[in-house]
């Protein structure tokens, strides 16, 4: 399962370095041969790394994609904002920093509001709805450019985040709940394995398609004033261009800067529609395909709670 990933990883970033070439398109295609391995295998031990029974469940399967897909999107997006902080507007690493504090105190608040929430709405609801919002929030920072400076960027942090809010505190307790409880461990180990490789999935391509609209944007606009090796250096990164163009002579080094920055932003917006067109499929996906999961006030108030999905699990059992 790691060679698979890896494999597909590395054919990603390839891809968006390269092009479309033949070794990163074969390593996409044994990352595929692997990962069909590694399911048969699964499907035939007693005791499986990954119970893939797990995944008849309905509500089971869609909380997973939906966690996985949204810290996809979360870390996907993150890789261009701190850059854009520091890189474009100008800030240093410890004010770039202090400007997130924003994002992380709208996560709590959210974090204190969901379990509110969904004592008196069913949690596939709380879910879309945050994940609407956060398509909102997502939707502005797609419109971010180089005279926007901090407060929109910050603003669209602060959406976002508590619109995630709901999907990342119930997701683990949805996916462990839609379970048997004899499965809870099994559904426990997948929902973090889900976040992990949602996580290295948004860096990866999310990442790749920014850097690839950075790169090509850059292809032919870096000054001939600029050495072979420099070119590469400036196409490589937005801060390889930073340092490039501090030692470009005369009005080189600010009109790279300026071709750089604007590259840069382009792939950052690309990178922002891309995840609020994802959001917005899962608000969808969460909202039909969880809807049937109780809220935490429909359980009896004389015994212990069950899991918020165990009655669409024993369901769909029967």
């Amino acid at each position: 399962s790691l060679a698979a990933v890896l494999a597909a990883i590395y054919g990603l970033k390839q891809i968006a370095q390269d092009g479309l070439e033949l070794l990163p398109a074969l390593s996409i295609a044994a990352a595929a041969a692997l990962a069909a391995v590694f399911v048969q295998r699964q499907r035939t031990l007693a005791d499986p790394m990954i119970d893939l029974g797990l995944f008849r469940f309905r509500a089971f399967s869609a909380s997973l994609a939906a966690y996985g897909l949204s810290i996809a999107v979360v870390f996907g997006a993150f890789v261009f904002i701190l850059q854009y902080l520091q890189l474009v507007v100008g800030l240093s690493p410890l004010k770039a920093g202090l400007w997130m504090v924003p994002s992380g105190l709208a996560f709590i608040a959210g974090g204190v509001l969901t379990p509110a929430l969904v004592r008196r709405v069913r949690p596939g609801l709380v879910m879309a709805g945050g994940l609407a919002i956060s398509t909102v929030g997502f939707g502005a920072l797609a419109v971010v450019d180089a005279s926007s400076g901090v407060a929109l960027v910050v603003v669209a942090l602060v959406v976002f985040s508590i619109g995630l809010t709901p999907m990342i505190t119930l997701a683990t307790d949805l996916i462990v709940g839609c379970a048997p409880r004899e499965r809870a461990g099994a559904a426990s180990a997948i929902s973090e394995t889900g976040a992990e490789f949602g996580g290295a999935l948004g860096i990866a391509v999310l990442g790749s398609i920014g850097v690839a609209v950075y790169r090509g944007r850059l292809e032919d606009a870096v000054p001939s004033a600029a050495s072979p090796e420099q070119a590469v250096i400036a196409r490589d990164t937005l801060g390889g261009a930073t340092e490039v163009a501090a030692q470009l002579p005369g009005a080189a080094g600010p009109e790279l800067l300026d071709t750089a920055r604007d590259a840069f932003i382009q792939g950052m917006q690309v990178t922002a529609v891309t995840g609020a067109v994802v959001l917005a499929g899962l608000t969808v996906l969460t909202g039909v395909l969880l809807r049937q999961v109780p809220s935490r006030g429909d359980a009896s108030a004389h015994e212990p709670a069950p899991g918020p999905c165990a009655a669409a699990a024993v369901s769909e059992l029967q």
